[in-house]
């Protein structure tokens, strides 16, 4: 889900934005939060800038930190995944913890790419909020990062990426006491309804509480279990897990065993989006829904297998003018799928 951030202390009315857009035309920021600007990447024709594209950002990404000392290394990460596979499924537990996770401080709009380089880190993989932001959100997407662009990005980076919806209480809490940083797509709180992406790195049922290395709230930001999940459902519960190739099986395993089904999952998934395109709101162009509606629906359909759909949904994408880096994304989603499916 695109996400912006937002706080109490101060308010700024974005100026390039139209004032209809209400979700996020109000930024508010806290004052510690430097905000750097960022230009938008040009990209030429149709997708220049996209998949070849993510090869060569991500590499150039990898490059400038290890000009900067910080290693980034597929070897330490799979030494990682290799020590925490042999350990048996976690089933239930009444505590865990993965953390502290390292807390990346966002930018403007930046909680999902600040969100992906925590997981990243938590792999051994150490890139910058801005170096992942320049590849996720390569268009300045005013909307933030969509979830959609997660499963190439992680492939480039020889990982792989689960994007999910209709994530519970049950699996947020087996993921991570099996070893699974997972990034929530929520509100800020239910008194700041801005769209939001946090890491969540523990729980505890003694307490009722999950515990974030919140790119916004900060590090060890707690949230009740009523909380949690008052915030979640309007994104339709989703969730984004990023791993390591040789922990599949394991991840598998969770999924079972907190009873999550992709068939089931994609299908409602499909169902919601496409109620909300039946609202008003997908009639204003630049709201959420408008942006991400058909995008999504065709993401969703190619996890189903559905590919003449998907590619139907895209091209209404398309006509409906919809940035060309994120239809990239999709397509080379479809594309994936097909060839592997």
């Amino acid at each position: 889900m695109p996400a912006c951030h937002s706080g109490i202390q101060e308010r700024v009315r974005r100026q390039d934005v139209p004032t209809t857009q209400k979700e996020c035309s109000m930024i508010r920021f806290p004052l510690p939060l430097r905000l750097r600007p960022r230009s938008v990447v040009p990209f030429a024709g149709a997708l220049t800038l996209v998949l070849v594209p993510v090869l060569s950002h991500v590499r150039a990404a990898g490059s400038q930190g290890k000009r900067a000392g910080v290693v980034s290394t597929r070897k330490v990460a799979a030494r990682h995944a290799a020590t925490t596979a042999r350990a048996s499924l976690v089933t239930s537990a009444s505590v865990a913890s993965l953390g502290p996770l390292e807390t990346i401080v966002q930018t403007l709009n930046n909680c999902g790419p600040a969100s992906v380089a925590e997981v990243l880190a938590y792999w051994h993989i150490y890139l910058s909020e801005a170096q992942v932001a320049s590849v996720l959100r390569a268009d300045n997407g005013y909307w933030g990062m969509s979830p959609v662009d997660l499963p190439a990005y992680a492939q480039s980076l020889g990982m792989r990426a689960l994007v999910g919806y209709g994530g519970t209480e049950k699996l947020i809490k087996l993921l991570i006491a099996n070893g699974f940083p997972v990034i929530a797509s929520q509100y800020v709180s239910s008194y700041d309804p801005i769209r939001h992406y946090r890491p969540i790195e523990a729980y505890n049922n003694r307490s009722g509480i999950f515990v974030s290395a919140d790119p916004y709230l900060g590090a060890g930001h707690v949230i009740s279990y009523g909380e949690f999940n008052a915030i979640w459902a309007e994104s339709d519960y989703r969730f984004q897990v990023l791993y390591p190739a040789s922990r599949q099986s394991r991840l598998n395993a969770v999924l079972r065993a907190a009873g999550w089904s992709q068939t089931r999952a994609f299908t409602q998934a499909i169902r919601w989006e496409e109620a909300q395109m039946r609202t008003a709101d997908f009639q204003s162009p630049g709201s959420w829904i408008w942006y991400n509606g058909y995008a999504d629906v065709a993401f969703d359909e190619a996890q189903l297998g559905q590919f003449k759909k998907a590619q139907s949904a895209l091209a209404a994408a398309t006509r409906q003018g919809i940035s060309p880096v994120l239809i990239g994304w999709v397509r080379h989603e479809i594309q994936l799928l097909e060839r592997h499916g």
